[in-house]
């Protein structure tokens, strides 16, 4: 068997060797390339089963204009040395950077396996039935190579982009391990065939946490341009991608080995979350109904789910720091120079090494899978993300942690607070404590404390409003603003020691997306803000 290298120079040349050459057929792109860490005895073929993988790499080394895809049959003698390797301890290893070419359509780069039934008899073409699997309801599920399915994987994330210029978006900071999609049609029918995904296994760690979260989520079967296509999250570990909190011992670390376990068996997609010292985590969800994972009726999704489409499993990295900026939800404007080398020296790439990557046939799940199973919402945790955490940098704190001169500013105005949660956040160039908990009389009530030197000194006292609790004044000037009602939360916050008072309103978009507008009352005068108030 022949084994690819390239050498780590300014002009790398891809050797892919087949059987039916005499000689390589070579395709040299000028790509800088860091030196690799493959391994000298194996290739990614030979010590795992990819006779039904195809890979999809950040480059273009061929000079189609298009990124590399790698055939089932020639992945069997395939090895990158930067993106798609072997590694001293066996594991195969994906690497992205956040800027590199990606496939149509898309501003995330990869470096994923797609999983191919037909194996290498090409005369199956790749969208065809015989390449996908479909569920079970299905009325033509017996013109598909399978119906269901199941891929199994234990892994460890090795890194993550570390830079973005909207760090509190969403997808920042994550990477995409596993998944299901659906295949896109041309001409759509009843409603499906948009290429949709009802999976997608995430990792994501905030650059100042020690730990990162586990979660999945299940996109809507809509087209693309209905406000209601979007991701719903469901956590494993940690939080979820929109919690800036610190998920602590709750979360995974780097290089520490999870695994999960995707089984789509008839209707139903099994999902099974196993880590030595964490709960295991099992969700179930009917992807042939508009049903969610916690068995409520989702009035938004496909009232049939994903019934009609071709699916197939995708495995590796999948880079989630996309370097576009724009407004959109996905864009969170990552870090990145296009140059390898330094790009994985400045930490604007994802790394994730498999230990284990199987394919095969859905089974019935277990008694055991069963007793783990989640089939209800949890119950809202009093740290998770509030409305409006996304536009701000806060990180959680432990009470005994306030330090001495605040808890003295808060006695000598407050002696009957009591404080039940304290976050740092850091904005405009000051450093802040939000001390929310309880007055004399029961009431919620947050105190905000700048840092002045070595002492703490309180600006703002804060308490969520109501839309009917505002001043007359201030309520007909909010009413009169564009996306009026995409107002979900109103804060009213008073400038301590002055006659200042800043109303902050909390827009809630479709796509998951925030923004906030102010306005300041001071002697019956109301003006709405053009910039965030500032101390």
């Amino acid at each position: 068997m022949f084994k690819i290298k390239t050498t780590p120079t300014t002009f790398s040349s891809l050797k892919v060797f087949t059987s039916g050459w005499t000689k390589p057929v070579i395709a040299t792109l000028p790509f800088i390339f860091a030196s690799g860490t493959a391994s000298a005895e194996l290739l990614p073929a030979e010590k795992f089963d990819l006779s039904e993988w195809k890979i999809t790499l950040p480059i273009d080394e061929d000079g189609n204009g298009k990124v590399d895809e790698i055939s089932v049959k020639d992945i069997q003698t395939f090895q990158h040395e930067d993106f798609f390797y072997i590694d001293d301890e066996g594991n195969m290893v994906f690497a992205a950077p956040n800027k590199a070419l990606t496939t149509q359509n898309s501003s995330n780069t990869r470096s994923e396996l797609r999983h191919m039934l037909r194996g290498s008899k090409t005369r199956i073409k790749t969208h065809s039935p015989k390449n996908n699997f479909t569920v079970a309801s299905n009325p033509i599920s017996d013109r598909f190579a399978q119906v269901g399915g199941k891929m199994n994987a234990t892994l460890k994330v090795q890194h993550v982009a570390t830079r973005a210029k909207y760090p509190d978006k969403a997808p920042a900071f994550s990477v995409v391990v596993g998944q299901i999609h659906a295949s896109k049609w041309e001409k759509k029918v009843k409603g499906f065939g948009w290429g949709n995904e009802p999976l997608k296994i995430y990792y994501k760690k905030w650059p100042q946490h020690e730990t990162g979260s586990v979660f999945w989520t299940y996109e809507r079967n809509l087209p693309k341009d209905d406000k209601n296509r979007t991701d719903i999250a469901y956590p494993v570990w940690g939080n979820l991608w929109k919690n800036p909190n610190d998920p602590g011992s709750e979360g995974i670390r780097l290089n520490e080995s999870f695994s999960y376990e995707v089984n789509v068996h008839g209707d139903v997609m099994y999902l099974s979350f196993t880590a030595e010292g964490h709960e295991t985590v099992n969700y179930a969800i009917n992807l042939a109904n508009g049903v969610n994972a916690y068995g409520e009726l989702d009035q938004y999704d496909h009232p049939y789910g994903y019934t009609l489409d071709w699916n197939y499993f995708k495995a590796g990295a999948y880079n989630q720091c996309s370097t576009k900026d724009d407004d959109g939800f996905w864009y969170a404007a990552c870090m990145g120079t296009g140059n390898w080398e330094e790009d994985k020296k400045n930490g604007d790439y994802v790394q994730v090494a498999f230990s284990e990557l199987k394919v095969g046939e859905s089974s019935e799940p277990s008694e055991a899978f069963k007793a783990h199973l989640i089939s209800e919402r949890p119950p809202e945790k009093t740290n998770e993300v509030k409305i409006g955490a996304t536009l701000n940098k806060k990180e959680a704190m432990a009470i005994a942690q306030i330090p001495a001169s605040a808890l003295a500013a808060l006695q000598q105005v407050a002696p009957d607070f009591v404080a039940l949660e304290v976050e740092k956040e850091y904005k405009h160039d000051h450093v802040y404590l939000d001390v929310e908990g309880k007055d004399a009389n029961g009431n919620e009530i947050e105190f905000d404390m700048l840092q002045d030197g070595d002492l703490w000194k309180i600006v703002e006292i804060q308490r969520d409003l109501n839309m009917e609790d505002l001043p007359s004044a201030v309520h007909t000037l909010i009413q009169g603003q564009e996306k009026y009602e995409n107002i979900k939360r109103i804060i009213e916050s008073k400038q301590f020691g002055t006659d200042v008072t800043i109303y902050e309103f909390y827009f809630v978009f479709d796509d998951g997306t925030e923004s906030r507008k102010e306005i300041k009352s001071e002697n019956d005068e109301v003006v709405l803000l053009s910039e965030e108030w500032k101390h």
